[in-house]
């Protein structure tokens, strides 16, 4: 039987009841109209997930956790992905499915060719919204791992502060190919804005030892580049 799933920031304690804000779960009350003693998967997106009861609707939305799963480990190659800002909805859908496919860590990057209004981008409204879509994402797929979701910063700061062993910058006019390099444990890659980064930004990055690479001759939308090289970093490391 397939159970739907909800995130729930909170620890999980076998037979613990948890009394939750109902304004908070509409999707699980008004759309999937939970109703008591339905049952369902809570994940905390640390790895861990339990199965819950519902005990009420009323006055809030409480709940039993009749179930305690095996903590999911991460696994695979652990991802750092930088992506410049774009328009919302693409951004929105980069973030979704680099989380489908596991990225560890997600940062925004302003860059030169930047063209979203830079005004208020650090709000913890924007950044709470970036989380919903993620976490939309893991109920959707049974990832129990939510990405690290940074404020956005410059690309020389990511570029000095990421530590991956392999890193990596999409550039078109790059010499080498995404499949020409060999992938460690740990990948920083950084995807630019629609026109790309610039000469001067593809320099900052080989600064700080990133190496610049191609995924082609065809000019990808920023949102399909992201999960274009997610995906391809998986087949390579044989996850696929």
């Amino acid at each position: 039987m397939n159970y739907t799933r909800t995130f729930l920031d909170h620890s999980f304690v076998q037979d613990e009841n948890i009394q939750l804000e109902k304004k908070y779960f509409h999707h699980e009350l008004n759309v999937l109209r939970k109703k008591t003693g339905d049952v369902f998967i809570v994940f905390d997106g640390k790895g861990n997930s339990a199965m819950a009861e519902v005990l009420s609707t009323k006055k809030y939305f409480e709940i039993s956790i009749k179930k305690l799963f095996s903590p999911t480990p991460r696994e695979g190659v652990s991802i750092d992905l930088g992506q410049s800002l774009i328009k919302n909805d693409p951004f929105n859908m980069a973030i979704q499915k680099a989380t489908e496919l596991g990225v560890s860590t997600f940062t925004p990057l302003l860059s030169e060719r930047v063209v979203v209004n830079r005004k208020n981008i650090n709000s913890d409204r924007k950044i709470e919204k970036w989380y919903q879509t993620a976490r939309g994402a893991c109920e959707q797929c049974g990832e129990n791992w939510l990405p690290s979701i940074n404020e956005p910063i410059s690309i020389k700061e990511w570029s000095q502060e990421t530590s991956s062993k392999t890193k990596l910058v999409l550039y078109p006019n790059a010499d080498n190919k995404l499949s020409d390099i060999e992938i460690n444990e740990t990948v920083s890659i950084a995807i630019g804005p629609e026109g790309d980064f610039t000469q001067e930004e593809v320099g900052i990055f080989q600064e700080a030892d990133f190496i610049p690479v191609t995924m082609g001759h065809r000019i990808l939308r920023a949102e399909t580049a992201a999960i274009s090289v997610v995906s391809a970093i998986r087949y390579s490391a044989k996850e696929f």
